[in-house]
């Protein structure tokens, strides 16, 4: 009877698993130089939720990866000498990781095949997208504001690819400001997934990497 009621239990536990759909809450806005990332997890129909804004962090892309380096000398009379050098890496060449990983690009295929059945159980339920823009030129505001148009319509495309879109008309808008020179963008977008799910794509991961370990 214990074992029967055990299994019983395992059964309803999967059961109420198989059942539970996760809701996640994307919101990115900006507005000139202040940036604010909002993500909002809940489950069982708002009975568990998770909140976790994301400060604003400010990188110098352009400058490139820097490594900062500290070289410590000592001259014969004992007096020692600290020098600090900033050393820029501009690039990084992916046969180098090739070699210290033979088994990375087999790796990647079975990432990306994981990855293709993993985004295809995500549903997205809304998807709105406004910017506004303007600049003290009216041809550069008109040039950039067509600019944002593809920028959103490619990454629309590469949503319906990857994704399932239940929303058929996904809200966007680009509004130009010929007349007001600034830069604001609001995201906002809704997804439901199973946990099972998760589960899943987790345990192929799990497997990949036991048949790596386990040759």
């Amino acid at each position: 009877m214990q074992i029967l009621a055990l299994l019983v239990a395992a059964l309803l536990w999967l059961g109420v698993i198989l059942w539970i759909h996760a809701k996640l809450d994307f919101r990115y806005r900006r507005y000139e130089e202040n940036d604010d990332i909002e993500v909002e997890l809940s489950a069982c129909r708002g009975l568990w939720k998770f909140n976790m804004s994301i400060p604003t962090v400010q990188l110098a892309w352009e400058d490139g990866p820097i490594i900062e380096t500290t070289q410590e000398t000592e001259a014969p009379t004992g007096e020692k000498r600290v020098g600090f050098q900033a050393l820029k890496v501009r690039y990084l060449r992916i046969g180098f990781l090739y070699e210290l990983f033979p088994d990375i690009p087999s790796l990647i295929i079975e990432f990306k095949r994981v990855k293709k059945k993993f985004y295809r159980g995500i549903h997205c339920t809304s998807f709105d997208w406004e910017i506004e823009y303007g600049h003290e030129n009216p041809a550069t505001t008109a040039i950039v504001a067509g600019s944002f148009w593809g920028m959103i319509g490619y990454s629309l495309s590469r949503m319906y690819n990857q994704i399932t879109m239940d929303t058929q008309e996904p809200r966007i808008m680009v509004t130009p400001q010929f007349k007001k020179p600034g830069f604001s963008c609001d995201i906002q977008c809704s997804f439901h997934l199973r946990i099972a799910h998760i589960m899943l794509a987790g345990w192929d991961l799990s497997r990949i990497f036991l048949r790596r370990i386990l040759r």
